[in-house]
């Protein structure tokens, strides 16, 4: 036992390490996501104009990590992640300096409203109360015993991703397109995983396991999860402004809300 659960510990501890510096490039240039919002007319076929996919199929991009986007863009482009689809897609995006053309649609789906904060496209798979527990056991702790790191180590507890080393955040992501992104790496159809860290942890799970997983993640909402509240506190305080006034004029203790607005800290 606490052999695997120093394998474990050293899975999660060296899985972050394996992300190439290349992943990394920076944040996107002013006005990017604006330019980006006219060069996704083909994208949005699948992805919407609002980044939520047309169906569980296709992946939601809203709010996703810019440096995750623009990774797999060009990942698709030079051919180091294939797909039936996006491979041909790519190419379609003209050639532009620095690859402008695709850092501006990264920025643009980047900015968008995030993807927990839609409900699941319809015909996604119902899930039960048992198999969302079990898929919040793997993606949080891992199974020790089954050489299954904590999914958390990389993708982060809420299931935000980590931007600087270009880690997708999963929360609010459709469960089949998990399952069959896990599967892919799997079979190793897909192998641009830093480290093949992604290889190693996909297959050595279920194919239960994956739906566990997938079906956790597409109703987690970071914003609701562990009491992690509201990420702008400066539309947190007007909405208890508007609610004050709309109670009689004053907030929470009697305090008036102009002066509760007052005391706000401004959020650049």
């Amino acid at each position: 036992m606490k052999s695997a659960l120093a394998a474990l510990l050293v899975a999660v501890l060296v899985v972050p390490s394996v992300y190439g510096k290349d992943d990394y490039h920076g944040l996107p240039p002013a006005g990017a996501a604006a330019q980006g919002a006219a060069k996704i007319t083909v994208c949005a076929a699948c992805h919407g104009v609002n980044g939520i996919g047309v169906t569980p199929a296709h992946p939601n991009l809203a709010g996703q990590n810019y440096n995750y986007l623009l990774k797999e863009l060009e990942n698709f482009r030079s051919g180091a992640r294939t797909s039936s689809i996006m491979s041909g897609m790519a190419m379609t995006i003209p050639p532009s300096p620095a690859n402008a053309n695709l850092r501006d649609i990264a920025a643009y789906f980047s900015k968008l409203r995030p993807m927990w904060a839609y409900a699941p496209a319809p015909g996604a798979p119902a899930a039960s109360p048992d198999e969302i527990a079990l898929g919040k056991v793997i993606y949080e702790r891992g199974i020790a015993g089954e050489d299954i790191p904590s999914c958390a180590a990389c993708h982060g507890l809420a299931g935000e991703g980590n931007e600087p080393m270009a880690i997708p955040a999963l929360a609010g992501q459709h469960a089949p397109y998990l399952v069959a992104q896990l599967v892919r790496f799997a079979s190793g159809k897909r192998s641009n995983s830093p480290g093949h860290v992604m290889h190693t942890i996909a297959r050595a799970m279920t194919a239960a396991q994956d739906t566990a997983v997938a079906a956790y993640l597409q109703q987690l909402n970071p914003d609701t999860t562990l009491g992690i509240g509201p990420k702008d506190f400066t539309e947190y305080a007007s909405g208890l402004e508007r609610k004050s006034a709309a109670e009689g004029g004053t907030g929470p203790g009697g305090v008036r809300a102009s002066a509760h607005a007052a005391a706000a800290p401004k959020v650049h």
